[in-house]
């Protein structure tokens, strides 16, 4: 590809940037046409390009992927803030440029009709591309493997199961049931961790006690409560020789149960999120309003977990980076009436995710730039089905890129984010190193601060079910 470089125009040129894969950095142009890239050279004559990008003095990184997003969702009496536009719309000026967001199967309903639903609740609005997976909370239907493996050949290889949470939660025998139906199939089975039984007891424990404070979330859902979960259902997986996923690893006892999981030979993925490696449980003591906005589940661990999680993303341990973002608004968050164990879970983290990683991660030296790039784009794209379409910057992949000025000085305020939230746990804090443009299939969606993108130009991508283990190709 580097012979006859213009033969005919590019429809985009980035020049001059510091290209970062996991690889390593090297300092190249990059020729886009028709949405994918065709060339990466040190240089490309870009005098008949249809527009050119400056990035010098940027990194070029692959547009992240965040695989653990909850556009649209229900969860009990509330709705999030955000639907797949406005969740979107913040990706977009994140640095994200392709999200797996979760979608929820009803009662009684075929995932099939789970994704067609949250499809056409998602084209008219997505801004960048997005896939699903569906939330099960239903597989008793005698014709349940037949529906998963309809699901994963309409795009759709990955479910999700709860060990906990009213509404989600599903007992062993029908996590069985699910993890035997993946096995058929060939889905990724997602995983979130905590023991149900263990949770409501201490609920109830603590808000007999007139425990009720949002100082009392981290004592009604501790560390033990994840691990248990984990060590359950990757001892089921292991049987059954399914692949499983951790969503959001919070702690240093669930890491430990993953390690030795995947010691008794288990295919066992972990993500972690924003929220535990910037945020710690001192917040929910020191202040009920910002404790309440820092509500999640699990929730915030201390300090030691934190630093085990970070140790976790430098020696690949966790392979992926994920938001879990789920937006509520203020007075949802702060309703009197609730107790800690009925403050909504989760909050807003798309637009604030990227930049916070590099800022703490590389800039901090706690991890290098391709650990950076591996766990924010090329292994989702691994697990998920979409590499290397998505992911990396090779020729033939999709442009799907971000600019990342390492001197770009950046405070976050609610004021200035783009989630319909106004919650905003981050606020007041201060990065060196943020995203500045992001192009989406060769598309500038966001430069310099300016949205450039239209709504609903997002596509819903087909992802393939990856052959297994997909741990060999993301250096676990």
């Amino acid at each position: 590809m580097t012979n006859n470089l213009n033969s005919r125009s590019f429809d985009l040129v980035v020049s001059g940037g510091d290209v970062a894969t996991i690889e390593g950095v090297r300092t190249a142009d990059i020729g886009v046409r028709d949405g994918r890239i065709v060339v990466i050279a040190e240089h490309i004559d870009a005098s008949s390009a249809h527009q050119v990008v400056s990035a010098s003095g940027c990194l070029v990184l692959p547009g992240a992927i965040d695989a653990h997003t909850h556009f649209g969702n229900q969860v009990g009496d509330h709705g999030t803030a955000d639907d797949y536009e406005s969740g979107t719309l913040a990706a977009a000026f994140g640095g994200i440029t392709t999200v797996i967001n979760y979608c929820i199967q009803q009662p009684g309903e075929a995932l099939t009709a789970a994704i067609e639903r949250d499809r056409r609740a998602a084209e008219p609005g997505a801004m960048v591309d997005f896939g699903l997976h569906v939330i099960v909370t239903d597989p008793s239907p005698p014709s349940f493997t037949d529906d998963m493996r309809a699901a994963a050949e309409a795009g759709c290889p990955s479910v999700k199961i709860f060990t906990a949470v009213d509404d989600f939660m599903l007992s062993d025998a029908a996590i069985l049931r699910v993890l035997r139906a993946a096995r058929s199939t060939g889905v990724v089975v997602n995983l979130h961790a905590e023991d149900g039984a263990l949770v409501h007891d201490l609920t109830r424990e603590l808000i007999a006690q007139g425990k009720t404070g949002i100082a009392f979330l981290p004592h009604s859902r501790p560390p033990l409560a994840e691990a248990i979960a984990v060590k359950k259902v990757a001892a089921y997986a292991t049987t059954l020789g399914v692949p499983l996923y951790i969503v959001h690893v919070s702690s240093r006892a669930a890491l430990q149960a993953i390690a030795e999981a995947r010691a008794a030979g288990a295919e066992v993925y972990a993500e972690t999120r924003p929220a535990y490696l910037f945020l710690d449980d001192g917040i929910y003591s020191a202040d009920e309003e910002r404790g309440r906005f820092a509500a999640c589940w699990p929730p915030l661990r201390d300090t030691e977990d934190q630093g085990a999680l970070w140790d976790g993303l430098r020696s690949g341990l966790i392979q992926t980076y994920a938001t879990d973002h789920t937006s509520w608004m203020a007075v949802e968050k702060l309703d009197p009436e609730l107790t800690f164990a009925g403050v909504p879970g989760g909050f807003a983290n798309v637009e604030t995710s990227i930049g916070m990683l590099y800022n703490e991660g590389v800039r901090l030296g706690r991890i290098p730039i391709e650990r950076f790039v591996a766990v924010t784009a090329s292994n989702p794209a691994k697990v998920f089905g979409l590499w290397p379409r998505k992911g990396t910057i090779a020729i033939g992949s999709d442009a799907d890129l971000v600019l990342l000025d390492p001197e770009a000085e950046v405070v976050i305020s609610a004021d200035s984010m783009h989630s319909r939230s106004d919650v905003e746990p981050y606020a007041g804090y201060r990065a060196v190193g943020w995203p500045v443009s992001t192009i989406a299939r060769g598309e500038i969606v966001v430069d310099r601060g300016r949205l450039l993108g239209r709504s609903g130009r997002g596509h819903f991508l087909v992802r393939q079910s990856a052959d297994s283990p997909r741990r060999t190709t993301i250096g676990q």
